[in-house]
């Protein structure tokens, strides 16, 4: 229960800062429904279960020392830190798709599976998994068991529908009132907390290790 709580809460707030999936999914919702958008959220999610079973089935091969644990921490804190401020920084996405996105779109057999292809087509997206990854390891929350794992990574998919269900029942209920700056702004501010949770666990490495 622990593990699907923990994916869950990173589920959810991992997708929140803007991206190409959020982009898509919005612009989907504008432009058709809310259903397909909603199927490209859900192919999305099916990808953050695929690549997360894979990424902690790999880990739990290995055994980790104490410095080696230590080492993860400290490479936990810096990618919040990155992440954080990669989105703090957040320049403006254009929610308006030009013709060879267009002609991708037609083509797809399904919403569904358009969402895979575009959150498999991320080159960032298995880099950024195994450091998330890395951090909730590290954590050392729950027993590194395969139940756990399929909790974890369960809880994450779910984390992650969640997002995309009430971004889309936000944006359908106040399509015209809310500006594209909001967008920005929110992942600004999301980008603030991930930071500020980072320099919360240097600390907390700090005091364990060098205090």
């Amino acid at each position: 229960m622990i593990a699907f709580l923990v994916g869950w809460i990173v589920g959810f707030l991992i997708c929140i800062p803007v991206g190409p999936i959020n982009v898509w999914v919005v612009n989907t919702l504008i432009r058709k429904n809310f259903r397909s958008a909603y199927s490209i959220a859900l192919g999305g999610s099916l990808m953050d279960f695929v690549y997360f079973m894979i990424i902690l089935t790999g880990l739990s091969l290995f055994n980790f020392t104490p410095k080696t644990i230590l080492s993860l921490k400290i490479l936990g804190v810096v990618f919040l830190l990155v992440f954080g401020l990669r989105e703090l920084f957040v320049k403006k996405q254009n929610f308006n798709l030009n013709k060879d996105e267009e002609q991708k779109k037609t083509r797809a057999s399904s919403y569904f599976f358009l969402g895979v292809l575009i959150y498999s087509s991320n080159p960032t997206l298995v880099a950024t998994m195994s450091g998330i990854a890395a951090v909730i390891k590290s954590w050392n929350l729950f027993l590194n068991t395969f139940p756990n794992y399929l909790g974890l990574s369960v809880g994450i998919a779910l984390g992650s529908a969640t997002w995309f269900f009430l971004l889309l029942k936000i944006v359908h209920r106040y399509q015209n009132k809310i500006p594209e700056r909001f967008f920005i702004n929110f992942s600004r501010a999301c980008g603030l907390l991930i930071v500020l949770f980072g320099l919360y666990m240097a600390f907390n490495v700090y005091k364990e290790n060098f205090v």
